[in-house]
């Protein structure tokens, strides 16, 4: 993301800007954005972190009509039918959907420093991964628990995962964790209990 859409605007209006511009981004991107109305125009705000004066908006562009947008203050019968009216334009297409950028559940971190850094566009998704490593180990915390054992048959017997670590605060002390192991053997896997606290690591 650069400010470089500024120019390429500019190149593709011969100069006249646009009519509207709806905003999220914040610091020199807003100033750009406000440059693209040279005739005047309306400029609405939807994000909250580089919220501008109105009259500060009108001092530098008296003819650009500044609007600060918060959605959940704006009537749900209007809502209602913008959203209707924008669903219409999408089948029709004449919008087309954001880009969509999916990450692996293991690349959360990276997602994270992407979107903090402001380098994505359009939405993110974490996605699980189709198929588990056929030698791999999977993890489990609280795996003696009651969702814990769940997850646990679920995988062995759903997903054919041969290795579980199952890991709680008691290990192979807590209730019906011996059961449990006997039952996962039993369906195939080999499981391992260990006494952890998660919240210790």
């Amino acid at each position: 993301r650069t400010l470089d859409f500024e120019e390429h605007f500019k190149r593709t209006t011969d100069g006249r800007g646009v009519d509207v511009v709806l905003n999220s981004l914040a610091g020199d991107y807003v100033d750009a954005s406000l440059r693209l109305l040279p005739h005047g125009g309306r400029f609405i705000e939807m994000g909250r972190t580089d919220v501008r004066a109105a009259a500060e908006i009108a001092e530098r562009h008296p003819d650009v009509a500044y609007h600060h947008l918060v959605l959940h203050r704006v009537d749900a019968e209007l809502v209602q039918r913008m959203l209707g009216e924008l669903v219409e334009l999408f089948e029709r297409g004449v919008l087309t959907l954001p880009p969509l950028t999916t990450w692996d559940v293991r690349e959360v971190p990276v997602a994270f420093r992407e979107m903090s850094q402001g380098k994505h566009i359009g939405k993110n998704v974490v996605v699980l991964p189709r198929d588990f490593e056929p030698d791999g180990t999977v993890l489990i915390t609280g795996g003696t628990g009651s969702l814990g054992r769940l997850v646990a048959r679920h995988l062995v017997e759903e997903r054919q995962v041969k290795h579980l670590l199952l890991a709680g605060r008691r290990g192979r002390d807590a209730e019906g964790a011996a059961e449990l192991e006997a039952e996962l053997t039993a369906l195939g896997a080999q499981v391992r209990i260990a006494a952890c606290d998660a919240a210790d690591h």
